[in-house]
């Protein structure tokens, strides 16, 4: 996990405690260059002081922009409370961890992986949901437990041996539920990992196409159509993650009622 924080001295220790390993967590001082870092999209996670966050309105914009998920480090003041409040209303997603409470590594390291940005493909699980729950309980339990904690899944052939069943009977099963196949699946849960390198005008295509395991560019722009239906010029606009999500959701079921 690589995370980004921007807190003031006395919070810096217990940030590092909580990213394994210890190096993964860069610290920025001021403004601009934390704002650069997260435009950069090289971080997992966000750590933000809110009281600093408050002070620019440039920080919280810049965590919307990209996706990026955010631990708001706090001491228990009714001052921090109030702009830990009005950020996470803002970002609209968020976690709290409280100086002296519940920041001891463990803790602080799991609510770090909750909200880090291995979990995008969690997005599609969830819009999935109701077909998902048309297969096996267990075979669902897996499935969703995979994507929440961001298992990386790169092949049908992963996923089924992680679920304990075979390839057939995955395929099998997503068809009853009406999705289209265990392939286009994995391949938008690799696309919503790399959301931040997918949407990086700054990268060339050929760059975005090895980063998600691709061999090229062509490669990339046929993903990108048989998963979601759109060019990847449309999604590099950028599209907001929520609608690329509602396109995988329609390309993958519209087709495969059960």
């Amino acid at each position: 996990m690589r995370a980004l924080a921007m807190l003031r001295r006395p919070f810096h220790d217990r940030a590092r405690a909580a990213v394994m390993p210890p190096g993964s967590v860069t610290i920025r001082s001021g403004t601009a260059d934390f704002i650069d870092a997260v435009t950069r999209g090289s971080s997992d996670v966000a750590v933000v002081d809110p009281m600093l966050a408050e002070r620019d309105r440039g920080i919280p914009g810049s965590l919307s922009r990209a996706h990026l998920g955010t631990v708001l480090y706090i001491l228990l003041t009714p001052e921090y409370a109030q702009a830990s409040i009005d950020l996470i209303r803002e970002l609209g997603i968020g976690e709290i961890v409280t100086y002296g409470y519940n920041d001891d590594p463990t803790t602080f390291a799991d609510i770090l992986r909750r909200q880090s940005r291995a979990t995008r493909a969690h997005l599609l699980t969830t819009a999935l949901s109701q077909r998902l729950k048309m297969v096996p309980s267990a075979l669902y339990s897996c499935i969703d437990h995979v994507s929440e904690d961001g298992h990386r899944i790169d092949s049908v052939e992963r996923l089924a041996r992680v679920c304990g069943v075979t390839r057939w009977a995955l395929s099998r099963q997503f068809r009853n539920a009406g999705i289209a196949s265990p392939s286009g699946f994995v391949a938008a849960l690799t696309l919503l990992r790399n959301y931040d390198l997918l949407t990086d005008r700054s990268l060339t295509l050929l760059d975005v196409a090895r980063a998600v395991g691709l061999s090229s560019e062509r490669a990339l722009r046929r993903q990108c159509i048989a998963v979601s239906g759109l060019a990847v010029a449309a999604i590099r606009e950028p599209l907001p993650i929520e609608r690329f999500v509602e396109c995988i959701v329609d390309t993958l079921t519209t087709r495969y009622e059960p």
